[in-house]
């Protein structure tokens, strides 16, 4: 009889933990969770997303150069920016002259992208920055792309955290981000399409457009409203305070 009443226990115990750490990677449980587990799985991170080289060219790098036509030399921030999936993109892609800002709140997954991008001969061109969304160290009006892939659900709040990507990105610049449409385990994390469109749409964001990509996402592009000229490659000692620029990697490997 005892044995009948642990087995359900212990399985609801097992699922309760699956689903808080491993299917919502820890949102439930506060953004230190969230942090402690990316750094726990940084070294596996890649091997368990399996993005292919060729699918974030297509997807990614090259029509995001495709509407930056005639610009080849965009100041992008990708927040988010993980083990450097974004920046490694752009810098494959043959036209891309420009500079990206990776920033992300947990620092072994950016000491994983800034080996990656080293090996990749690329550090001339990124910078990587521990940070977070929830107050971003750039001024307004400054990026002329901001990126922010398969995050925003997992960020504190959400809808604030879409706000402070707007705010740094220049009037006329291009925002790319992901709409999670795989929500039955993520109740109160995530928007549908006709509320994320209004959430854009309120933040003055125009040419909305979403796209099929994944299993779990669509693509999001969207233009902020307005115009101002197309910003180009600014260096970290332009950009960063002398503070800011001693907390950017690489780090060590043993990070």
């Amino acid at each position: 009889m005892i044995l009948l009443l642990l087995v359900p226990g212990i399985g609801g115990l097992a699922f309760l933990i699956w689903w808080l750490v491993f299917e919502t990677e820890g949102v439930y449980l506060g953004r230190r969770v969230v942090v402690w587990l990316y750094d726990v799985y940084a070294r596996r991170y890649d091997g368990i997303k399996e993005n292919a080289d060729e699918d974030e060219r297509v997807y990614l790098a090259k029509p995001l150069m495709q509407r930056l036509r005639p610009h080849v030399d965009p100041l992008v921030l990708d927040v988010a920016a993980g083990t450097g999936r974004m920046a490694l993109a752009l810098c494959r892609h043959a036209r891309f002259e420009g500079y990206v800002y990776g920033l992300d709140p947990s620092r072994r997954m950016l000491a994983v992208a800034a080996e990656k991008i080293a090996a990749a001969e690329y550090a001339d061109s990124v910078t990587l920055l521990q940070g977070s969304a929830e107050q971003l160290p750039f001024e307004r009006d400054l990026f002329d792309v901001v990126t922010c892939m398969e995050a925003l659900e997992f960020m504190p709040q959400p809808a604030d955290q879409l706000t402070e990507l707007i705010r740094v990105l220049r009037p006329g610049g291009l925002l790319l981000t992901t709409l999670r449409i795989n929500t039955r385990w993520m109740p109160g994390r995530v928007w549908d399409e006709t509320t994320f469109r209004a959430l854009l749409a309120a933040r003055g964001m125009i040419q909305i457009e979403l796209e099929m990509w994944q299993y779990d996402y669509m693509l999001v592009w969207a233009v902020k409203s307005g115009t101002a000229p197309f910003t180009g490659v600014r260096l970290p000692e332009e950009l960063l305070s002398p503070a800011l620029l001693r907390q950017c990697l690489p780090y060590p490997a043993s990070a």
